[in-house]
């Protein structure tokens, strides 16, 4: 669906979070899908649905991976999906803002405990994408994990 500032309005007080200018710049011009033609880790954005239980929706996933998988929510929300079918996520770091605001791109391997910072903005982090640049990112942290 088109996005409509109805569904960010929706989103941001569901999920707890702002939602990033970049990432609402490109929702507004392909509200999520699937990654094709291009080498890369990153399979899927999450666009926002038309209503919150969306298949695929950022909203839905939020809550399936905090509820299913026990990814942290406290850092920020998963917006891309990888290769690894939902062992690692790609998240919005609010804990790490830049100066403009924007949150910095890390992933999240559930199945490891650990922390990946992989760009310090989504601008960033989708020209690596663009350019298939290898994102495996630098180590932040380790945690204990349920997998």
């Amino acid at each position: 669906d088109a996005l409509t500032e109805e569904m960010i309005v929706r989103t941001e007080k569901n999920i707890g979070y702002k939602l990033p200018k970049s990432y609402i710049e490109l929702l507004r011009l392909q509200n999520g899908g699937v990654i094709r033609n291009i080498d890369s880790w990153l399979t899927i954005i999450m666009g926002i649905g038309s209503e919150s239980n969306t298949h695929n929706g950022l909203e839905r996933e939020f809550f399936f991976y905090k509820e299913e998988w026990d990814y942290p929510t406290e850092i920020g929300f998963p917006f891309g999906k990888t290769q690894s079918a939902g062992h690692d996520l790609y998240y919005f770091d609010y804990k790490n803002l830049g100066l403009d605001g924007e949150p910095a791109i890390i992933r999240i391997d559930i199945e490891l405990g650990r922390i990946f910072k992989v760009a310090d903005n989504f601008n960033s982090f989708i020209q690596m994408i663009l350019n298939e640049k290898e994102i495996e990112g630098e180590l932040l942290s380790e945690f204990e994990t349920n997998c």
